[in-house]
């Protein structure tokens, strides 16, 4: 989820996407444009807390799956599948091994993905314009369709082209995961949605909103947004998959407590900041917030 909305906004997204006024209700983790206010009275807010709440993690190397909905330049998918390649086994998602179920067994630093048989490309088959159920259609008309398979120990990522219109997108969240026992029967199926902000979206844009610049590490502020966005929501889909294992007593997980939190930059050949090298590309993504007890952000351990 993320930051930066009045509480009229988020009950109006919340009925736009079933998403309560709070930090994350039951597995729906919105990730907030830049700026938005915590609550300084509240101690929670100043000192957080990341709580186990008893409910399954995301174990073993994790699948995940990509449906790019709508068209996009080649720069674009080419970045998302780069990061989705090199991000397992990387320092950055190694920060959520510190996470753990009542059985003691820890999130891997490990993903599980192919080009070749994990994209979808779905080409506005339910138009240009989504409202609270589309993006569960578009996952579930991936699967039924054989373009994926059903799998629940995955995660389906929905990428949308910019000219998908979304209800609260931009002004109220960013990106979000969720889960739902109605795309597959007797299955529970992990989804996030990460919109293509391109130019038209600053506030979720860590180059523009923390830094000022115009510029990002790999020259497509579109592609470069969605990493950030992904690191985010991945983050806290292998950690709280369905609402009920790791967040806050406020209802932030581990994606939200580290919001727009970088830590060490460099500057990448094109001159953007960035904080990461996966594989051949600079990649500017946020931390996570590390469960050793010491209440940090990161993006490595010791």
């Amino acid at each position: 989820m993320k930051r930066l909305l009045t509480l009229s906004l988020l009950v109006s997204l919340g009925g736009a996407l079933g998403i309560a006024p709070a930090e994350t209700i039951n597995g729906t983790g919105i990730r907030r444009p830049f700026g938005y206010p915590l609550d300084s009275s509240d101690p929670e807010a100043r000192t957080p807390r990341i709580l186990y709440h008893g409910g399954p993690i995301q174990l073993g190397s994790v699948p995940v799956y990509i449906i790019y909905y709508g068209t996009f330049p080649s720069i674009t998918t080419s970045i998302v599948n780069d990061f989705f390649t090199s991000i397992g086994g990387s320092p950055q998602y190694n920060v959520n091994t510190t996470y753990f179920n009542g059985q003691g067994a820890h999130i891997q630093n490990a993903i599980s993905f192919s080009t070749s048989s994990h994209i979808y490309n779905d080409n506005y088959s339910l138009g240009k314009s989504f409202n609270s159920n589309t993006v569960q259609t578009v996952v579930k008309n991936a699967i039924q369709g054989g373009h994926l398979p059903a799998d629940a120990t995955g995660i389906y990522f929905v990428v949308t082209a910019t000219d998908v219109t979304i209800p609260g997108f931009c002004n109220s969240f960013c990106a979000y995961h969720a889960n739902s026992s109605a795309i597959v029967t007797g299955l529970d199926i992990k989804y996030s949605l990460i919109p293509d902000p391109t130019q038209a979206c600053a506030g979720c844009d860590g180059n523009v909103a923390n830094y000022g610049q115009n510029i990002t590490p790999n020259g497509d502020l579109g592609g470069d947004e969605m990493t950030d966005s992904i690191m985010h929501e991945l983050s806290e889909a292998v950690t709280d998959p369905d609402g009920t294992a790791w967040y806050t007593r406020r209802g932030a997980e581990n994606g939200d407590l580290c919001n727009f939190t970088y830590g060490t930059i460099f500057t990448a050949p094109n001159g953007a900041f960035a904080n990461a090298h996966l594989g051949s590309r600079d990649y500017l993504i946020q931390e996570i917030w590390e469960n050793t007890g010491a209440g940090l952000c990161a993006n490595t351990l010791p």
